[in-house]
C-alpha cells in the first residue's frame, strides 16, 4: 500500500515535505520488560485551556527497536502530553531516534516553568518481522538505563499550583500482560462544547499498587472521548495505590454529561516495580448508562456491565491510519476526519503508536457513528478525532498515525486473579519464559 508520509522539513512549524512510501503488513514482538524516559520542560510557556500547545523539552534519546507511548494520569497540574515530537524526519522504529518536543493540551490557563516534569515516556524493546512469520520471532535483548533525573512536580491543591523538587532515579518495571477493565462513570452532570476540553468528576476508583493505566481506545461516548484521569493532589509514584477521580474529556459536539454516563474505560496492566504481593480483586457488577450514536441520533440505555479482565498476547500488529477524505484543520480545533475503514478483529485491543506521524497534528482517537462494540466482537472504524496544532489541509491518503493492534485472552475476574498469582510468584527466569510462550 502506498500512502503520503507529510513531515516537517527543517523544523517544527517551519516547512513541510511530502514522501511517498510504501507499506507491507509488519508487526513485533515485545520484550516483557519496559523503560522509563523523563519529559522535562526546557523553556517557560504560557499556557491556555483547551489551546494544543508544543513545548520544547530537554533531548530524550530512545534507542532503536523501541516504541514509546506515556505513562498516564496526568503528570503535570496544567494538562495532558499527548504526543511527542521527534527531531527531524519521523524515523521507522527500528531507528534510534531523539524527542525534544512535546504536544501539551491545557486543562488550565497557567504557565509551565522550564524543569517542570510534563511526562513520563514508556519506552517498549520490539523486535520487528512480517506479519507471516511473526510468532517465529524471538523477544529482543534489553539494556535498561538508570538514570538520576531532577525536575519540579507540580500539582493543585485548593485551586493553586504547587511546585516541588524532586531528585529520583529513573528506571524501568516489568511487564504481567495481565489487565483488567476500569469503567470512568460520570458523578455529576455537565455541559460540554465542542473542543472545549475539560475535567469531568467520575465515581473514584481506587487503583492497587504496582499498576499502570491506558484509555480504552475507541470512543466509548459519543460526545468525546476521554485523553486522561487525574489523581488529585500530590502525585503518586506507580508502585502506590491510587485513587483515581477525574476524567479529561474532549467534547466533539455540544452536549449534555449525565450523571451515571459512562464516558470511557481505561485498561489497568499489572506490572514489577517494587515487591509483589497478592491483590484483591473484588469487582462488582455496575449499572452505567451508555451514550451512543445511532444515525443523526444521539442516545442512551442503561446496562449491567460485568467486571472482566484479559492476558494481552506479547506479539502484536500495525494498522496505518489513511486520511480518506480532504479536510482543513485550524490550529487548536479539534476536527472529525473520515479515514479508510480500519478492521478491529474480535478478542483485540488498540494502544496509539505515538510520535507525531503527520505534520498538523496528532490522532487523538479512532471511532464510528455505531453503538460501542464488544472488545470480543470487533468492529469497523471509519473516523479519527484529530487534534491540530497548526492550520492547514489534510489530502486523502495521507498518513494520519498508527494503531498497535494486541490479541487477547478474556477472563472473568477470579481467572485474572489466578493469572496474577502466578506471575508474582515467578523468578525473573520463568518470568521471561512466560512472556515468550505467550500468543
Amino acid at each position: 500500500m502506498k500512502v503520503d508520509l507529510v513531515y516537517w522539513l527543517d523544523r517544527f512549524g517551519g516547512r513541510t515535505d511530502r514522501l511517498e512510501i510504501e507499506l507491507k503488513p509488519f508487526g513485533y514482538r515485545m520484550a516483557p520488560i519496559t523503560q522509563w524516559k523523563t519529559l522535562i520542560a526546557n523553556e517557560d510557556v504560557k499556557v491556555e485551556k483547551g489551546k494544543p500547545t508544543v513545548i520544547k523539552t530537554k533531548t530524550v534519546e530512545i534507542p532503536e527497536n523501541t516504541m514509546v507511548g506515556p505513562l498516564n494520569i496526568m503528570r503535570h497540574a496544567l494538562g495532558v502530553t499527548l504526543d511527542v515530537v521527534e527531531c527531524g524526519i519521523p524515523d521507522k522504529v527500528e531507528e534510534n531516534k531523539c524527542i525534544n518536543e512535546v504536544l501539551f493540551l491545557p486543562v488550565d490557563d497557567g504557565e509551565v516553568r522550564k524543569g517542570d516534569l510534563i511526562g513520563v515516556l514508556k519506552v517498549f524493546f520490539i523486535r520487528t518481522g512480517l506479519l507471516s512469520r511473526l510468532f517465529s520471532i524471538s523477544p529482543p535483548k534489553v539494556e535498561l538505563t538508570e538514570e538520576i533525573v531532577e525536575a519540579n512536580l507540580t500539582w493543585r491543591y485548593d485551586g493553586d499550583i504547587h511546585r516541588e523538587r524532586f531528585r529520583t532515579k529513573v528506571f524501568g518495571y516489568t511487564r504481567s500482560h495481565i489487565g483488567v477493565w476500569e469503567l470512568l462513570v460520570a458523578d455529576e452532570s455537565r455541559e460540554i462544547r465542542t473542543g472545549e476540553v475539560t475535567r469531568i468528576k467520575i465515581r473514584d476508583l481506587k487503583l492497587p499498587p504496582n499498576t499502570v493505566v491506558v484509555p480504552l481506545s475507541i470512543m466509548r461516548n459519543a460526545y468525546g472521548s476521554v485523553l486522561d484521569v487525574v489523581q488529585l493532589g500530590k502525585p503518586s509514584r506507580v508502585e502506590d495505590e491510587k485513587i483515581i477521580h477525574q476524567a479529561v474529556f474532549l467534547p466533539i459536539e455540544d452536549g449534555v454529561i449525565e450523571k451515571g454516563d459512562l464516558l470511557g474505560v481505561i485498561n489497568v496492566y499489572y506490572v514489577g516495580v517494587k515487591e509483589l504481593k497478592p491483590v484483591m480483586l473484588e469487582k462488582r457488577p455496575e449499572r452505567i448508562k451508555m451514550v451512543y450514536r445511532k444515525g443523526e441520533r444521539i442516545e442512551k440505555r442503561e446496562i449491567t456491565v460485568e467486571p472482566f479482565g484479559y492476558k494481552r498476547s506479547p506479539h502484536a500488529k500495525w494498522e496505518v491510519i489513511v486520511a480518506e477524505e480532504e479536510k482543513e484543520v485550524k490550529a487548536g480545533e479539534p476536527a472529525v476526519v473520515g479515514i479508510r475503514k480500519v478492521e478491529i478483529p474480535e478478542n483485540t485491543i488498540i494502544y496509539p503508536l505515538r510520535i507525531m506521524r503527520h505534520a498538523y497534528g496528532s490522532v487523538v482517537d479512532i471511532f464510528c457513528d455505531c453503538p460501542p462494540w464488544k472488545v470480543e466482537e470487533g468492529g469497523v472504524a471509519e473516523k479519527v478525532l484529530y487534534l491540530p496544532v497548526m492550520d492547514g489541509k489534510i489530502k486523502p491518503g495521507e498518513i494520519l498515525g498508527v494503531i498497535n493492534i494486541y490479541e487477547l485472552e478474556l477472563g472473568p475476574i477470579e481467572k485474572i486473579k489466578n493469572w496474577y498469582d502466578k506471575w508474582i510468584r515467578m523468578s525473573d527466569e520463568e518470568l521471561m519464559a512466560y512472556v515468550e510462550g505467550m500468543q
